[in-house]
Parts: structure tokens; C-alpha cells; sequence
């Protein structure tokens, strides 16, 4: 039967099993523990590698003695707060369509973890790093549309989101080398939560919403089962030390003395009153009751309790779970269920300890192995033994040896990025396109396609996804990046013959004209990626006056004021081509003659029309037509037959005299209102006015006619 040495490497205590299936679960063949002879190791960190190795070193040699045979490869834990998750997204977008084969969407997912690690890395402030040990694709989009898979897709754009794991290469190298120096070789690796849970946990009681909490000397670690399986970690970073550091400090006692006294009071005499023997710092013998060292480690428990029960809170979405199972050492701790019970508001009875004499599916060692301190080495056996620990090995890439963790079997890709090569060489991209604009229109150069990177494994050719297994050698060439586009304005265009014409009576060459980014370019300049390159050609009328920079809608364009008015004027133009009017796609030819004739825009083309006077007449606006219209230019009277020309600033005035007030009459019918005998009365501006009276713009007249035999009453 398959057989597995299991060591649990506590912050105070080394526990080593040796154990096999067996037809009904589990049989524990051989254990053996011991304690550090010092603190070598502080919240489940390994600090002093030699002393640690000590303690490890006595457990393998006390277990081969009880077994007579060599042990070589041990399954252990890592604490459950070294596990980091991180997830990390990948973005790829391609000038033109491409297909996405399976060893580039491969090569995208290692960019993406690659890209989690520097997340991690970056949220770290001791420049800790990480070894990789294992990742999920959780989402894949091809042109923003969410699919299944992108291999074999075809587009421009493809995405990927993995979530990928993490353990610090400072926990996973500490655990190493301790075992190196004890001559032992890492089989197995799981996380601490873990290997409790399994073992404490039935797989049917996972589909309740429990949370396990292992209580060692360092660390609390805290994990969580809902819907059969284990979905969060969490880690208190207090534990059974510090209850011991209380009783140190209080009692002035050595930390061994502490951890007898703390000992004695998790023995099995309840009694409040009961005496404990004390030998402090100076020789001093004392005894004090158990109910007076409760008294003193209460506030450490119950600081201890409230950050246990605030994790579990935090992590189980503040919510209490159905039960807490407590296991370790520090399960044992006095208070510690009691004071967590109020803390997260459950009921006393659904918090209890799990001792190995309650697990029906492990047997042997009975007489030895019992309480709740060694659930965890049990589960780290029972991780290994069903395959579900994170397997560790070795292999040789480009002559290095790189360690490797696996969730499931680890490819050359995984290796690579383990050694650290970058995602990005695993193909050779292609150059980059040259992009452009030609008279408007988006052209496209490709860029040379690249080279894929050679790799082999033990000297055969191979791919990113083949399996590894322990000692292949892997070597890898990088991919070489394709040439980016390039080309010259004369690679793109192709440049007829220039032409001579007669424009306006001069002879002169009608050539092509090229614009490169708005400035004259010639055939041998290099195009920029997102250049705009023009060229006009000598083909057409058309071609002829973009040459030139005429707009034949602008090339008569007139701008006059009138009565300080801008005006724009176009006057008609006709085209001449050899004698014969031709509309703007003429052909133009050698010798071909050109002229532009235009036909003027006279004053009397504009039908200008004076202003008339505005005034205020019985409470009425009331418009007096003027009496001529004269054309002002310059001061000068002009002529209606003169003919238009750029910056005229026209005045047309209606009156060269001032109206007098008589010359509305005509106007405002005062016949249609007059009085038999009655007297016209006359004000401008609230004053008398008569029949001569001058009038200006905006006046205000009042005109009417009373009665005068009225008045002379």
C-alpha cells in the first residue's frame, strides 16, 4: 500500500506520522514529535533554519528507528496566510484579422499570471517573491464578446482573465531548506487550513457553511467549507504564544516555565480554586490558584477572540457560520470558545474542539496519538495520500534548475515562466504595421511575421503545452520580432510625367505635387507610421487648380461692407481651355493653353436700397421713405455701372438733408381726422413744433387737431 511521511512543522511543536490507506480510511503506521529547544520559528515562519532542522532531523530519525527503513520525501504545509490570489487580465489587438491557435491564447494566459505576480509583488513592500502554484482561465473575449474558448476564433482582438494562486518563495525556500538540512526531500505541499479541514471535516458535513480554525502557538489559521468544498482563508497572526507571553510577564517566568504553567491549566482539573506550582526568573517557588492565572490571561484570550471572530466575520460575508471547529493546541486554550461565542453571536454549543479520537476513518497509534493538536499532521497525510497537495519537483531550463508547484501537471510554459522568461518571447511578433493616410484613405503595410522560439525538452522538439515531469531538461532560443514595415513616398505612388501648359499667358510645367503631413515631400522621403501623405495629380482641370491651391469658389470671392455691413460677393467664372469653355474634369494636355475669365459684379448688381428715417408719431413707429439713394464710396458718389471691387466699403444714404416736419403730412392722413374750424396742433420731442420744424432719427411727433372754440372757452 501506498505509504506517506507527513510533517506538521508548528510554531512550537514537530509532529512527524508515517501513514497508509487502509480498507476502512486511514492507518497511522509510526509518529513521533518533539519541541523546538528555542523559538526558531515566529507565526509560522521558519526564522533559524539550523534549529528548526534540529527538530525536524530527531522526528525522521526517531520514526526510521520505530520503522527500520530510510525516509527520503515528506508531504508538509504552509501556513493558509501565505496563500495570495490575484486575478489579472490580457488584452491582444492585431491591425488585421488573425486566427488564434492554441500556443498563442497559451502564451496570452502566461502573461496574464505573469502580470497577477507583479500585481502581488507591487502590493508587497519587502519586494517578496512568489512561486506560481496554480491558475484558472475565468473569462475569454473576442472582440469584447464574451465565448468559451478562443482557439480557433478569428478577429482583431482577444482577451483573457485568469485568477491565479501564490505562495511566497520566503515561506516555500524556508521549508526547503530546513528539510535539505534534515535530508529530506519536498513530495507534497498543502496549506496548513487545508490539511485540518480534511481531516476534521467529513466531505459530507463540507456542504454546510462551517469555519475550521486551527490554533497553533504563532497563528490562527481560519478556512472556510460551504457547498462541498473549502472556498476562503483566512490567518489571525495570534495565537497560544501570546496567552504564554501573559504568564511570562505577570509571573516573571521563563517561556518554557510559561507554556508548563499554561499546560496545567488546560489539564483536567476544572476546580477555579485548585493550586499551581510557579518558579519564577530568581528560583522562587509560589502557588497560585488556576482561577487567578484565568484572571490574568482573559484579556489576552479575549484580544485574541475578538480578532478570530472578526476574520470570520470578514470572510464569511458578516455572517456567523452554522459551527466553528477548533483544532491545535491552542483550541485548548481556557475561555477561548466562550469569549468567541459572543464575539460572533453563536450559540456555545455549536463551537467545539475536534480531537483525533472522534476521526472513525484514522486508526493506529491511539495509545500516542490524541487531542486536537495533531488534526493537522493527519490531514497533510490524508492531502498527500489522496493526491490533492501541490506537487513539487525540478527541472533544468537553459541549464538552471527551476522548482516547480503543480494543481494539476505542469507544461513547459509554466516552466518558463517559473524561470522567469517573459511571456512575450515565447513567439516572435510580427513587425509593426505601417499605417497611413493616401489622399484621405487609411493604407496598410504589413509588418514582416516573426519567428517562433525554439524549445526542446531532453533534446526533442517541443511545445508550450507538453507535460514536464521531474529532471527534464528544457531549452528555450526566444522568438525574434518580424522587421517593421517600411517604405519610401516612391514605393507607394507612382509618379507621371510633368506636362507643359500656358497658364495666363505664361508658359510653365504642370507637375504633380506631394504633401507629406502638410509640407512638400519628395519621392525618396521615408513614410512615419500615421503620416498623411497627399498627392496631387497633373491629370485633370481639377488637378491643375489644386496644384495651384485655387478653389474655383474662392477664386472670385469678393468681401465688401455696406453701411458697415461685411458682405461676401462670388462673381461667375468661365474656363478656357484652348479657346473653348470645359468644365473642371477636362483632360489637360501638352501645350494645352489655360485662362479664367471672369465676369464683374456691377453696383447696380448689388440693388442696393437706402435706409428710410424712423420716427415715433402718436404713439406709432412710423417709417418716412427717403427721398433719394446715393452711393457713397470713399466719400466719393458712385455710379451704378461701376463695377465691384474687393475691400469697397459702400455707404447708401437716403437723405442729404434733414425732413421737416410738413413732409410726413402726406403720410399720416390728417384729412381723414380734421375738425370744421379746428386748429392743428404740432410737438416733437414734448415741445411746440411747427410746420418747418427739422426732425432727426427717433423723434417722438405728436400731430392733432383740436377744436379752437374749445379752447377759447
Amino acid at each position: 500500500m501506498e505509504t506517506v511521511f507527513a510533517l506538521d512543522i508548528g510554531t512550537r511543536v514537530v509532529i512527524g506520522l508515517v501513514v497508509q490507506k487502509s480498507v476502512s480510511g486511514y492507518e497511522v503506521i509510526a509518529s513521533a514529535r518533539t519541541e523546538h529547544t528555542q523559538r526558531a520559528m515566529y507565526d509560522g515562519q521558519v526564522h533559524d533554519v539550523n534549529e528548526v532542522a534540529k527538530a525536524v532531523s530527531f522526528v525522521k530519525h526517531e520514526l526510521e528507528h520505530k520503522l527500520n527503513c530510510k525516509l527520503t520525501k515528506v508531504a508538509v504545509a504552509a501556513a493558509g496566510r501565505a496563500l495570495c490570489t490575484e486575478t489579472a487580465t490580457v488584452t491582444r489587438e492585431e491591425v488585421l484579422p488573425t486566427h488564434w491557435e492554441q500556443e498563442e491564447v497559451l502564451a496570452m494566459e502566461m502573461e496574464a499570471v505573469q502580470k497577477a505576480m507583479k500585481k502581488i509583488s507591487a502590493e508587497e513592500t519587502d519586494n517578496i517573491l512568489f512561486y506560481c502554484v496554480g491558475y484558472s482561465t475565468v473569462k475569454q473575449l473576442l472582440e469584447d464578446q464574451q465565448i468559451t474558448t478562443l482557439v480557433g476564433q478569428r478577429g482583431k482582438k482577444a482577451e483573457i482573465t485568469v485568477i491565479s494562486s501564490f505562495l511566497p518563495r520566503t515561506v516555500v525556500d524556508g521549508l526547503i531548506a530546513v528539510l535539505a538540512r534534515a535530508g529530506l526531500e519536498m513530495a507534497s505541499l498543502t496549506l496548513e487550513p487545508i490539511a485540518a479541514g480534511l481531516a476534521a471535516i467529513p466531505g459530507d458535513m463540507r456542504r454546510l457553511n462551517l469555519a475550521l480554525v486551527d490554533i497553533g502557538a504563532g497563528t490562527a489559521d481560519i478556512a472556510f467549507t460551504k457547498e462541498g468544498t473549502f472556498f476562503a482563508y483566512g490567518m489571525v497572526p495570534m495565537a497560544g504564544d501570546e496567552v504564554t507571553e501573559a504568564i511570562c510577564s505577570n509571573y516573571l517566568v521563563d517561556f518554557q516555565e510559561g507554556e508548563r504553567i499554561k499546560k496545567q491549566l488546560n489539564g483536567n482539573d476544572p476546580n477555579p480554586n485548585s493550586l499551581i506550582d510557579i518558579v519564577n526568573f530568581f528560583g522562587a517557588r509560589s502557588s497560585v490558584t488556576r482561577q487567578e492565572i484565568l484572571d490574568v490571561i482573559k484579556p489576552t484570550v479575549q484580544v485574541i477572540a475578538e480578532r478570530i471572530g472578526g476574520e470570520i466575520l470578514l470572510l464569511n460575508n458578516s455572517c456567523s457560520p452554522q459551527a466553528v471547529i477548533m483544532v491545535g493546541g491552542g483550541s485548548l486554550t481556557p475561555l477561548m470558545g466562550d469569549i468567541l461565542s459572543k464575539v460572533i453571536n453563536l450559540s456555545r454549543g455549536r463551537i467545539g474542539i475536534q480531537v483525533r479520537e472522534r476521526l472513525s476513518a484514522v486508526s493506529g497509534q491511539e495509545e500516542d496519538l490524541f487531542g486536537s493538536d495533531v488534526i493537522t499532521p493527519i490531514g497533510i497525510a490524508i492531502s498527500a495520500l489522496d493526491n490533492k497537495g501541490l506537487h513539487y519537483y525540478a527541472v533544468n531550463v537553459n541549464n538552471t534548475n527551476i522548482p516547480l508547484f503543480e494543481l494539476q501537471l505542469a507544461t513547459v510554459a509554466e516552466g518558463l515562466l517559473a524561470a522567469g522568461i517573459q511571456p512575450k518571447t515565447f513567439f516572435g511578433r510580427p513587425g509593426s504595421a505601417l499605417i497611413y493616410k493616401l489622399n484621405g484613405e487609411i493604407q496598410v503595410i504589413k509588418g514582416e511575421l516573426g519567428s517562433p522560439a525554439v524549445i526542446t525538452v531532453n533534446g526533442q522538439s517541443a511545445k508550450l503545452d507538453q507535460r514536464l515531469s521531474q529532471g527534464d531538461m528544457v531549452t528555450f532560443r526566444p522568438g525574434h520580432s518580424g522587421e517593421d514595415a517600411k517604405a519610401q513616398v516612391k514605393d507607394v505612388i507612382s509618379r507621371p510625367t510633368a506636362k507643359k501648359i500656358i497658364w495666363d499667358g505664361k508658359e510653365e510645367e504642370f507637375n504633380p505635387f506631394i504633401y507629406l503631413n502638410n509640407k512638400p515631400a519628395n519621392e525618396e522621403d521615408w513614410l512615419e507610421d500615421g503620416c498623411s501623405l497627399l498627392v496631387k495629380m497633373n491629370e485633370t482641370l481639377y488637378d491643375l487648380l489644386a496644384m495651384k491651391g485655387i478653389n474655383i469658389n474662392k477664386i472670385n470671392k469678393k468681401k465688401i461692407k455696406v453701411n458697415n455691413q461685411p458682405r461676401e460677393l462670388v462673381s461667375d467664372l468661365e474656363i478656357i481651355v484652348n479657346g473653348h469653355a470645359v468644365t473642371i474634369d477636362c483632360v489637360i494636355n501638352n501645350n494645352d493653353r489655360i485662362d479664367i475669365l471672369e465676369k464683374k459684379i456691377l453696383i447696380r448688381d448689388l440693388a442696393l436700397e437706402a435706409e428710410p428715417m424712423i420716427f415715433t408719431v402718436n404713439g406709432e413707429a412710423f417709417s418716412l421713405p427717403p427721398f433719394e439713394a446715393k452711393i457713397y464710396c470713399k466719400g466719393r458718389v458712385i455710379q451704378e455701372d461701376e463695377p465691384i471691387e474687393d475691400g469697397m466699403e459702400i455707404r447708401v444714404e437716403g437723405f442729404s438733408r434733414k425732413p421737416i416736419l410738413s413732409e410726413l403730412f402726406p403720410y399720416i392722413n390728417l384729412a381723414e381726422n380734421s375738425i370744421s374750424g379746428g386748429k392743428l396742433e404740432m410737438q416733437v420731442n414734448g415741445s411746440e413744433a411747427h410746420f418747418t420744424t427739422e426732425l432727426n432719427q427717433g423723434d417722438r411727433i405728436i400731430v392733432n387737431w383740436i377744436n379752437k372754440f374749445a379752447l377759447a372757452r
